[in-house]
């Protein structure tokens, strides 16, 4: 180039530096895609025509990066309800047989079951932010707790993960099995702060699939099974991509937890009455939609809430999706229509309630996190009734998620069967 620009540029950097813009336009078009329903709806058929018939045999390879990986990424859409389970089903049913996918289907299950396993257990929660606040003050201080979220331990695999944690919000879900026993197990810092870090940066941090696969690591959702992670199950699994330390081994230990939880759901679910004169509250767990009704007032949370310190990442995930949902509701029932409220401005929501004299709000009932006591709390001086609505898919299998996982997989058939479209499978 006239410039010399192009001759101060060593090769294998200029070539590295190619490499990153081309991740960085990727990630962005993902980004683009995952925030919204349309773009959300382009990833699963791609999903589906290029990589769900490879799942079953691929999908604990971790070959560096969502897409090299043989996974869906479709997870952040699920957990805001950006698309809904019975969609995604009855998506990939029209392409393939069931028994080719079922263990795609028992992935999003397990979603749903630990969703469900948590409101029968809320306390979990509650005692984790508790023990998480004693850690805080505690553990914190130990150097090795800042070299693990730096990700300067010298352990090449992990310091890998945590950067691909904090560049970009995502690790296989594989990764982070092992990521969690290391942190437990080999390093030894309380597993409540590696849930924390998990739930701070990833972008589909989740307080029951987060926090519960945390506990199962160690050995405290199942009792006396906890997960080992090995330099030959990561070896194997990554394309023996990591150096590993001659002494590399982590040895097993008993975490000791003595709180016993019995299950125990508390379904607050009433019937709106066609009497009442109703509005629709529509908080970010739930961007689907799924329960508006033409010509009835509408109120949508315009920004996240983020009540434990999540990071930018998922904090801007999380206000693209809130922000195309917005969108699709006025596009889909009247701009007029549509009110926009932040949950730090509860007047707001207040003023709507009286300039519509509205005598009963319908809302997704909040599960376990950050909107549970929130929802209830701030409407409860508002002189309205409060509809709470569940979608079928978690009621079906909420039941059978007060025990074990298995428990609820013998019914995965039965419930997904009506929904099936295509290909009928057996067993059902």
């Amino acid at each position: 180039h006239p410039t010399g620009i192009g001759i101060i540029c060593h090769p294998k950097r200029l070539t590295n530096c190619f490499l990153r813009k081309i991740i960085s336009i990727m990630i962005e078009d993902y980004l683009k895609n995952i925030t919204s329903y349309t773009g959300t709806k382009i990833l699963l058929d791609d999903f589906v025509k290029n990589k769900i018939r490879f799942y079953k045999g691929y999908r604990n390879q971790d070959l560096g990066g969502l897409s090299k990986n043989y996974v869906s990424g479709l997870s952040p859409a699920i957990s805001r309800r950006i698309i809904t389970e019975n969609e995604i089903v009855k998506q990939i049913s029209k392409h393939v047989q069931y028994n080719d996918v079922d263990k795609f289907v028992d992935e999003i299950c397990w979603r749903t079951y630990w969703k469900g396993w948590l409101e029968h257990r809320p306390a979990v929660w509650h005692d984790y932010l508790d023990d998480l606040t004693y850690f805080n003050d505690n553990n914190k201080k130990y150097d090795i707790y800042h070299r693990a979220i730096d990700g300067e331990t010298g352990l090449e695999c992990f310091d890998a993960w945590v950067s691909e944690l904090k560049e970009y919000g995502y690790i296989h879900n594989h990764a982070r099995m092992w990521f969690a026993s290391i942190w437990v197990f080999y390093f030894d810092i309380p597993w409540q702060l590696g849930a924390d870090f998990f739930y701070r940066n990833l972008l589909d941090a989740d307080p029951a699939s987060n926090t519960l696969s945390w506990r199962w690591v160690s050995g405290l959702q199942t009792k006396g099974k906890r997960y080992i992670a090995s330099k030959s199950n990561i070896d194997r699994f990554t394309g023996n991509r990591f150096k590993f330390p001659e002494n590399f081994y982590v040895k097993e230990k008993e975490i000791i937890d003595s709180r016993v939880y019995e299950p125990k759901m508390n379904i607050q679910y009433q019937n709106s009455s066609p009497n009442y004169k109703k509005g629709i509250l529509i908080h970010e767990e739930d961007l689907s939609l799924s329960f508006v009704e033409k010509n009835i007032p509408i109120m949508m949370q315009y920004k996240t809430h983020n009540p434990f310190g999540q990071t930018s990442l998922p904090v801007d995930l999380a206000n693209r999706s809130i922000e195309n949902s917005i969108e699709r509701c006025k596009k889909k029932f009247g701009s007029n229509i549509v009110t926009t409220f932040d949950w730090s401005d509860p007047q707001k929501l207040r003023k709507w309630i009286s300039d519509h004299n509205l005598e009963m709000i319908e809302v997704t009932a909040p599960t376990v996190g950050k909107f549970e006591s929130l929802i209830p709390s701030t409407l409860k001086n508002m002189n309205v009734e409060i509809s709470y609505k569940y979608h079928d898919w978690d009621l079906s299998f909420w039941r059978f998620s007060d025990k074990g996982f298995f428990k609820l997989k013998k019914q995965i058939k039965k419930i997904v069967g009506p929904i099936w479209d295509g290909p009928l499978f057996s067993g059902v």
